[in-house]
């Protein structure tokens, strides 16, 4: 009898333990929305309350009824050493979120380990969610909640926001950028006046410049480290 006891409170000690190390992947991820079409949330350890996750299932409905525009988002404890962008690539691909012919799928993870956000779009929604939305929906809406693990209202403020930009009825979305967004336009601005300054010089005098490409990006890189905000 008391060796019974006392395994049983070894394997009481030891069960929250074991949930806490658990390492999740797009496999063992439980596919809750392959299994119910009107669950968007994948919670597995309870990180979101109940009453946020049905508030964000209800909105996620709501917005692909309206818009076609398919949503998944995942909340776990950790992922291991992978990075949050390749997971998040992995969970738009496997779970075939968004509709093949307008590739309108939007995948959206937190991962409290890592303190990160990632946001993953199909191409056909870069026009609507850039990076620089994507950038400010994280930045104005959820580090604020994130980065003192309010995960609830971190993950609600940031979801209502998104859907509120994908179907249309953001107010005020053309002025709503972050602060320090300005400066950033500048110095973009200054880079390709110099650069096309350098290349006008060049052309006059028959030197060939070489200028450093300004590559342009979008929504699928855009994550957030909730340490730095």
């Amino acid at each position: 009898m008391k060796s019974i006891f006392t395994l049983l409170f070894i394997t009481f000690l030891l069960t929250p333990l074991q949930a806490q190390e658990k390492v999740y992947t797009v496999d063992n991820l439980p596919k809750v929305h392959l299994q119910n079409r009107m669950q968007y949330v994948c919670n597995p350890t309870g990180i979101l309350s109940q009453a946020v996750c049905d508030s964000i299932d209800a909105m996620l409905y709501a917005l692909e009824q309206q818009t076609g525009i398919e949503t998944v988002v995942a909340v776990v404890p950790s992922i291991g050493e992978e990075s949050c962008f390749d997971f998040c690539h992995q969970l738009l691909n496997k779970w075939g979120v968004g509709k093949k012919d307008k590739d309108n799928g939007l995948a959206i993870l937190l991962v409290t380990d890592q303190r990160c956000i990632q946001f993953y779009t199909g191409y056909g929604l870069e026009s609507v969610l850039p990076d620089a939305i994507c950038k400010r929906i994280q930045t104005r809406y959820m580090i604020p909640y994130l980065k003192d693990g309010n995960w609830d209202a971190g993950m609600l403020a940031g979801l209502k926001a998104t859907c509120q930009r994908l179907d249309g009825s953001m107010e005020n979305d053309s002025v709503s950028e972050p602060e320090g967004s300005g400066s950033n336009d500048m110095i973009i601005a200054i880079i390709c006046f110099i650069a096309f300054g350098i290349g006008v010089a060049s052309m006059l005098h028959g030197i060939r410049a070489v200028v450093p490409n300004v590559a342009s990006t979008n929504c699928k890189g855009v994550a957030a480290d909730l340490f730095q905000m």
